[in-house]
């Protein structure tokens, strides 16, 4: 008895050991992890209050509100269980949180997913087919409800795949990943395969949707290129300023990221904006818009301005295109990133599924970058709301107002 003892003693010291070194090693990912979780958070917080109170409601905002909440949870909930995981890479045996944990973040995702395939679809029927139907703020609900229910009962396989499973490196430990009662049955396997299923048609979907929007877009260029700037319906356009309508007080914005402030900073007033089913909101001041122009609000059908003038109906569409324009690029730039933090995390699953044991013995360097692109996939959850900032003027003002609040709040 008492020689074993120190036998145990010796190896609960060697694991004890070789666990710190595990930590202090993921001592990186820890840290990247722990800035992701807090800019995410305050940002995605921002977005759902600036989009979801401040802004008129649509159903781009709609989508993005979607896509803030999903990113919410994960910095909420996951990334921190994930930090806990990462530094008890080894020595994490609590396999009831690893199934919830990992369930959640899939959920997530496939959400997420679901969202901006959404939002692709969206952007090609207003810029592709923009006179016939769209979609309105009542099915695009329906269709997030849709997809978080979807997302939730294909991620549901998780919570009894994944657990704990007993690795052999330099001691025993235990992982969060495969749970040992499913290791050597096909079901693994089959739900990695309808993962990188499932991302392989999204990606291929939203991709062939932006690029026919694409396509469209540079059919318009084309054609805006071709017309004569002095010609308007057979017959020459002044060039003297005095003749023209003045239009220089005229302020157009997207109101997929825009909402126009009064002087109290709310809404303003029907009298105020012209919306189109494109969701653009035109801003006239009333001494820069001739007395031909009419306002007109419409939600779900395509309109423009009444307009008396040629010429101050073709600036008024031509600014409605590059506002949607504008907020597609927004949008597509969204989902690119999105793609690109999933692509590190999919080709490692994908090799993983392929060849189980091919990281099985990493150490070191190469182990803490392994664990480091395995969840690049947070990413996703902290870049919108920077995106936002930097292609949304309106994002930008409604913040800058926000933290004055915040700021001189007496």
């Amino acid at each position: 008895m008492a020689s074993t003892t120190p036998g145990k003693d010796t190896t609960l010291d060697k694991a004890e050991e070789y666990h710190t070194e595990i930590a202090v090693l993921m001592s990186p990912v820890i840290i990247i992890l722990g800035i992701l979780m807090l800019v995410g958070l305050f940002g995605n917080i921002l977005v759902i209050y600036i989009y979801a109170v401040r802004m008129k409601r649509s159903t781009t905002h709609l989508f993005i509100i979607a896509l803030a909440v999903a990113d919410t949870v994960v910095c909420t909930v996951c990334i921190p269980v994930e930090i806990v995981v990462v530094r008890y890479l080894y020595s994490f045996d609590v396999p009831w949180l690893c199934r919830a944990f990992r369930t959640i973040v899939l959920t997530c995702v496939l959400s997420s997913i679901s969202v901006l395939v959404c939002i692709a679809v969206d952007r090609y029927k207003r810029v592709c087919t923009p006179f016939k139907s769209q979609i309105s703020l009542k099915t695009a609900k329906i269709a997030v409800g849709i997809g978080c229910i979807i997302a939730l009962i294909l991620a549901s396989p998780s919570m009894v795949i994944l657990g704990t499973r007993t690795v052999n490196r330099t001691v025993v430990g235990y992982a969060c990943t495969t749970d040992d009662s499913m290791v050597m049955t096909p079901f693994p396997g089959l739900f990695n395969g309808m993962q990188l299923l499932i991302a392989v048609l999204s990606i291929s979907t939203v991709t062939s949707l932006y690029a026919l929007i694409l396509k469209r877009i540079r059919a318009q260029k084309r054609y805006r290129e071709g017309m004569s700037p002095k010609h308007f319906d057979g017959k020459v356009c002044p060039t003297d300023s005095n003749d023209a309508p003045n239009v220089t007080d005229t302020s157009i914005t997207s109101t997929q990221d825009t909402a126009v402030q009064s002087p109290q900073g709310n809404m303003p007033t029907s009298e105020d904006t012209v919306t189109s089913s494109r969701d653009i909101t035109v801003t006239l001041s009333q001494s820069g818009v001739p007395s031909g122009v009419d306002t007109i609000t419409s939600n779900d059908k395509t309109t423009s301005p009444i307009n008396k003038n040629p010429r101050q109906e073709a600036k008024v569409n031509s600014a409605l295109k590059k506002g949607t324009h504008k907020t597609t690029f927004m949008m597509f730039i969204i989902t690119a990133v999105f793609i690109l933090s999933f692509v590190p995390h999919l080709a490692l699953m994908a090799t993983r599924a392929v060849q189980k044991h091919t990281y099985d013995h990493l150490e070191g360097a190469p182990l803490a970058l392994y664990s480091l692109f395995l969840r690049t996939i947070y990413i996703n959850s902290v870049s919108n709301p920077i995106i936002y900032g930097f292609m949304s003027d309106t994002f930008r003002s409604q913040a800058k107002i926000v933290f004055k609040r915040m700021c001189f709040k007496k």
